[in-house]
């Protein structure tokens, strides 16, 4: 069963969505996409008083999938990815991971 990661980025953090969009994910999908990363997806708030002004969902394989990603990356490309984040929030994101159990459409 596949996992997805979920980023959650708090409303009340000067969020550059713009940035995050075409910066920060296009530099993010490289460098995991060899371990397994699958479709994501970017939702924005439509509503102000929403706690997270960005959710974002990434597919992967397998728990092991994404520690094999945050280990073989290697270091230096890790801490490009921590430090863009000054460049689109004033905040940590919250991140959890959800077993999928089943899809429709």
């Amino acid at each position: 069963m596949t996992i997805t990661m979920v980023i959650g980025y708090p409303n009340d953090a000067n969020f550059n969505a713009e940035y995050y969009l075409n910066k920060h994910l296009p530099a993010v999908n490289p460098l995991w996409k060899p371990y397994g990363m699958g479709n994501w997806r970017a939702m924005a708030a439509t509503d102000p008083k929403s706690p997270y002004a960005m959710l974002v969902e990434i597919e992967w394989p397998s728990m092991e999938a994404f520690h094999k990603a945050q280990a073989e990356t290697p270091p230096e490309e890790n801490q490009k990815v921590m430090e863009d984040m000054k460049n689109f929030t004033a905040k940590d994101p919250v991140v959890w991971f959800m077993e999928n159990k089943a899809s429709g459409s």
